[in-house]
């Protein structure tokens, strides 16, 4: 960061596990550090299995649409979750 303060402090059990994984694949432990927060903030910044139609989405939407969403799902006459939930067990 320009002008930033880029100093890190990291515990030291997690700088073993670091510099392990840096002599384990033979470059600096630098690097290691670096693709690690890359693939963190890349993996951040996709949309989450939940957020994928629209991730924008407020949770009063979201409610709104799931209610939508199980609208015309009944079960048959005389079925009931426990018999569902049951169903196939000895």
């Amino acid at each position: 960061m320009p002008g930033g303060n880029t100093d890190l402090i990291i515990p030291p059990e997690l700088a073993a596990d670091i510099q392990a994984v840096a002599d384990g694949e033979h470059r600096p432990a630098a690097d290691v550090v670096r693709d690690a927060l890359e693939r963190y903030l890349t993996d951040r910044s996709k949309p989450t299995r939940h957020s994928k139609e629209n991730p924008t989405q407020t949770p009063v939407e979201a409610a709104a649409r799931l209610r939508e969403l199980r609208k015309g799902n009944v079960l048959p006459d005389g079925v009931t979750i426990r018999d569902l939930m049951t169903h196939g067990r000895s």
